[in-house]
């Protein structure tokens, strides 16, 4: 099961579907892709409960979740399903971000602005870009820190990051390795925060390899 990030949709992980062996689902989240918006801002968990239900409806079993950044963080609370037998987080998020006096200082600029009426370009592209309820949205998910739920993340867990990733740099992946129980990781060299879709082959290939050995233990 492929679930993608924060402004994309099922089509991002498109190119799996050549994938041999294998039920391969990709799923569109609620407001992006086909899936409809909320109405009210939702936090992770309304994410990770429609994820469940869809396993339940379709009698799903011994799944493998691959989540890209914000699918990272609904697979890392996925895991403790018994559906899921292993997941696979790619430039994942879902830590707290290390944040410097610049972040601080924009967010004071921002409580300013927003005091006057004039917060309209401030943000991040991705919180300017949202609509609606999908503003509170972004807010309540990515202020939640995952730390807690990922060191009891049960299953088998791989890592697949991009070298020069700058949204979830290393430093996230190196602390996701130490966490993690049973995880192991790989460093995609050149690529950024997308490393799946600049190396498909290389990933479907670690993907594959990964649901084989997870599946057959």
């Amino acid at each position: 099961m492929f679930l993608h990030g924060w402004g994309s949709s099922k089509d991002a992980f498109s190119f799996v579907d050549s994938l041999k062996g294998f039920t391969i689902t990709r799923v569109d989240l609620y407001g992006f892709g086909s899936s409809p918006h909320p109405m009210v801002p939702v936090d992770l968990d309304y994410y990770v409960d429609g994820v469940k239900e869809l396993m339940a409806n379709y009698s799903m079993e011994n799944v493998i979740v691959i989540g890209h950044s914000f699918g990272g963080r609904i697979a890392i609370k996925l895991a403790q399903s018994s559906r899921v037998a292993g997941v696979v987080l790619v430039d994942s998020a879902g830590l707290r971000p290390k944040r410097g006096l610049k972040y601080y200082y924009k967010v004071l600029v921002y409580k300013i602005a927003k005091i006057f009426g004039k917060n309209n370009n401030y943000g991040s592209q991705d919180y300017r870009a949202c609509v609606g309820a999908m503003r509170g949205t972004f807010v309540k998910v990515v202020n939640e820190d995952l730390k807690k739920y990922a060191k009891r993340i049960p299953c088998p867990t791989l890592l697949i990051w991009g070298e020069k990733d700058t949204d979830t740099p290393l430093y996230m992946y190196r602390k996701f390795l130490k966490i993690i129980p049973n995880a192991k990781g790989v460093i995609l060299k050149g690529v950024g925060h997308f490393s799946f879709a600049f190396r498909p082959d290389e990933f479907c290939t670690l993907v594959k390899q990964f649901a084989i050995n997870t599946l057959l233990e």
